[in-house]
């Protein structure tokens, strides 16, 4: 997550600018689709560029324009982007983003688009931009007997943010799908906990939001929301499931535990200042 805060004009004044006030990002969100939010104005243009630089050129991955100032404070990547303009610039239009890859998010007022994005030619405060590197999928480790692949994916919104849980094979259904604070599967710390009733089969299946009851089963812990925090004792998270063929009369969570799957979450996913590496473990 990135939260870019203007500058108080009391300790730095700003250069005049006859605009009003100049255009400043207040925050990205963390999302394939991220979500951008300003003040300052309305805009022509709001860009997405992969690498470090804004810049109208073959780097563009995604654009949307207006033919007057007229784009007001907010925008989402998913509600859709000029890909024949990425195109004419020699860009490669996405309309997802990519985990681990490094964007500069911009807005441009119309006489900086004009400008083509040249700091030269700009009028102060038409102009902002950030750069930042996404961190989008959990780092973690699958195991348990069943062995799938688990993907968590973080999708940050304005709003809030949530957790979709999906797995491989795309045919595995659980019985139960808890969240612990710890190494391994368990009943103690439990952050959420879902349960499909006995006499109906199992039917978890992917994708699954954390706290997010899904149909055809019960909330037995409901979903603590405090759970994913930067400071945290915990020094890992398990996300685990169970099918039928797991033993309910003598629960085991071994690696090689027949019915059971797992996913260890490293808690350093949460840390803002310093978060996993990208393709940890």
């Amino acid at each position: 997550m990135l939260a870019v805060a203007g500058c108080s004009e009391d300790t730095n004044p700003l250069a005049p600018y006859e605009g009003g006030r100049p255009l400043d990002l207040l925050r990205v969100t963390q999302s394939f689709t991220p979500e951008i939010q300003w003040v300052g104005g309305r805009v022509a243009a709001v860009g997405v560029n992969r690498g470090t630089r804004a810049a109208l050129d073959s780097t563009l991955v995604w654009i949307r324009t207006a033919p007057d100032n007229s784009i007001s404070s907010f925008v989402g990547l998913e509600g859709g982007s000029d890909d024949a303009l990425v195109t004419s610039y020699g860009g490669t239009p996405q309309d997802r983003l990519t985990d681990g890859e490094t964007y500069t998010f911009w807005l441009a007022e119309r006489s900086a688009l004009d400008a083509a994005l040249d700091s030269t030619r700009m009028e102060a405060g038409t102009f902002a931009d950030t750069t930042l590197t996404l961190r989008l999928l959990l780092r973690g480790q699958n195991g348990g007997g069943l062995d799938p692949v688990f993907e968590i994916e973080r999708d940050e919104r304005l709003t809030g943010e949530r957790f979709v849980v999906r797995w491989a094979p795309e045919g595995l259904r659980f019985r139960r799908l808890a969240l612990r604070e710890g190494p391994a599967g368990g009943f103690t710390n439990l952050i959420w906990h879902v349960l499909v009733p006995e006499g109906q089969p199992p039917s978890i299946a992917s994708p699954v939001t954390i706290g997010v009851t899904p149909e055809g089963a019960e909330e037995v812990t409901p979903f603590r929301d405090t759970g994913f925090e930067p400071d945290t004792t915990a020094l890992t998270y398990v996300l685990w499931g169970v099918t039928d063929e797991w033993d309910e009369e003598n629960p085991a969570f071994g690696v090689n535990t027949p019915g059971y799957a797992s996913f260890r979450i490293l808690s350093c996913n949460f840390d803002i200042d310093d978060p996993c590496p990208t393709g940890q473990p």
